[in-house]
């Protein structure tokens, strides 16, 4: 924040207009990106040059790279809780009743998985508290992410290659259930991953929520394109899930 002692304008006046930092921080440095802002009002939204904000934003790789992990994970949030009990019904040909059984575990797993993301983030941060820095809190975002990523890719890619088997290798339906479950389970890390980078990108907390809104908006719109693009690769491969899953494990 510019020193007002030192910051006058030509009539000898203290010039209240502030230079305040919004992001970027990156993994080896942390850099400032100064922007005007009119210093009596920090309430007041109108003097906010949103434009500049919103061109910083984008430009920050850290910030194109959470909102592809956030839209990479709400293709596969979105398709199994939508496409899962139909999946159950047509490969299995379960009752409705049963296929929604089935369809429950996987948001139990997530609620589980988050809880847990959430204590282990919180337990590493707390450790390396006095080593606090940008580096450290990039790493544990990197690892957690890593796994929300990993971990579905290789639970839907096992399904994918396993659902169709002719042999006695065969999946059974609890079998299905328990890698739909681990792959929302291992999804929910994200809550340590992406989800709250938005905070640590900005040096302002006002703006983490606009930030937080930059990511998900193509996170919501992929999601939601992906849950039609299932419906049409099923009409084209003839209900073949082993392709809905395998794309699924390759967009994560």
């Amino acid at each position: 924040i510019a020193d007002n002692n030192n910051n006058k304008n030509k009539s000898g006046m203290a010039d209240t207009t502030r230079m305040m930092p919004v992001i970027v921080k990156s993994t080896n440095a942390t850099t400032v990106v100064p922007v005007a802002v009119d210093g009596n009002n920090d309430d007041d939204d109108s003097t906010i040059p949103w434009k500049t904000l919103l061109k910083q934003m984008l430009s920050s790789q850290s910030v194109r790279a959470t909102i592809l992990g956030h839209a990479a994970s709400n293709w596969g949030l979105y398709n199994v809780l939508a496409w899962s009990p139909t999946f159950y019904a047509q490969h299995y040909a379960l009752t409705i009743q049963d296929s929604s059984w089935y369809s429950i575990a996987p948001s139990l797993a997530g609620a589980v998985g988050g809880l847990v993301a959430g204590k282990a983030s919180d337990a590493w941060m707390e450790r390396q508290q006095q080593q606090e820095d940008v580096e450290t809190t990039t790493l544990i975002r990197k690892v957690f992410q890593t796994i929300a990523a990993l971990g579905p890719a290789l639970c839907l890619g096992y399904l994918a290659l396993n659902l169709n088997n002719d042999n006695d290798n065969h999946l059974e339906p609890f079998q299905a259930q328990a890698l739909l479950m681990g792959t929302i389970g291992w999804q929910s890390f994200n809550v340590a991953g992406y989800g709250p980078a938005p905070q640590d990108l900005t040096y302002s907390p006002r703006y983490a929520g606009l930030l937080y809104s930059l990511t998900s908006l193509p996170g919501v719109v992929l999601g939601s394109v992906g849950v039609s693009v299932t419906g049409r690769l099923l009409e084209q491969y003839n209900n073949d899930w082993s392709v809905v899953f395998g794309g699924m494990a390759l967009v994560h």
